[in-house]
């Protein structure tokens, strides 16, 4: 194993004690069971069907909320505690230390999001479920919670307050989500961009059971963006 992926994943492994160790990360995910659990029973008594687009379309509204919640802490603490500066003089890459707590907050969204897999399985005791789309569908919300952590860590990246890097990641989500809602009131030429370029949009288009290569080069490339926004801003504090 190479020196960096050892960097990565001593990071990881340290974040993921934080987690286990605190009651933090215990809370987080009963109060995101007990959310998407509400909103599951409701949909599924409101259509009477096997059928989970409609959950899986209020996810996308749900992650935007506590995926700031579980990033907040992951880089404005360490600046806070002071314990940046130590980590940057230590023999470990600036690329290492983003994707290592890049890493631990994405298995810990896929944790969460592993664990709902009771209600498909629910579903299939039923009726008859898609199971194809379900997969896909998970697959889809997997990929967007991947870009909203990206972002979210990028938020945690430019303070070292905990309360307002939530309030900087939830403000860049939500305008996601507000321009995404907006969307019919633009003109078609503007529509087709902001199709182009919205998160939201691609994820609807997956919900459908269709995995294009555009939807998760989108995803990709935009978890990347803000992964590299990130490395930027911790550089610069780096070599101030």
């Amino acid at each position: 194993m190479s020196s960096a992926w050892f960097q990565i994943i001593s990071l990881c492994r340290k974040e993921w004690r934080v987690v286990m160790d605190t009651p933090l990360g215990y809370v987080m995910a009963i109060a995101f069971l007990i959310v998407c659990g509400f909103f599951f029973e409701s949909n599924l008594f409101l259509i009477g069907q096997a059928d989970m687009r409609g959950w899986f379309s209020i996810l996308s509204l749900l992650l935007m909320f506590f995926i700031p919640a579980m990033a907040m802490r992951m880089l404005a603490d360490e600046k806070r505690s002071g314990t940046f500066e130590l980590l940057a003089t230590m023999p470990i890459t600036t690329m290492s230390i983003v994707w290592g707590k890049y890493l631990a907050l994405w298995v810990q969204v896929v944790v969460l999001l592993a664990l709902t897999l009771l209600y498909p399985l629910t579903l299939s005791w039923l009726g008859n479920l898609d199971v194809g789309q379900v997969l896909a569908s998970y697959f889809a919300a997997v990929l967007l919670a991947s870009s909203y952590a990206a972002v979210c860590l990028y938020a945690s990246a430019i303070t070292r307050y905990e309360v307002v890097a939530y309030v900087l990641g939830f403000v860049m989500l939500l305008l996601v989500f507000l321009l995404s809602k907006a969307m019919p009131t633009f003109s078609p030429a503007v529509q087709d961009w902001l199709v182009l370029l919205s998160p939201l949009a691609h994820y609807q288009s997956m919900l459908r059971g269709l995995i294009r290569l555009s939807d998760v080069m989108f995803f990709i490339a935009m978890s990347g963006l803000f992964l590299s926004l990130t490395w930027f801003e911790l550089e610069r504090r780096r070599w101030r």
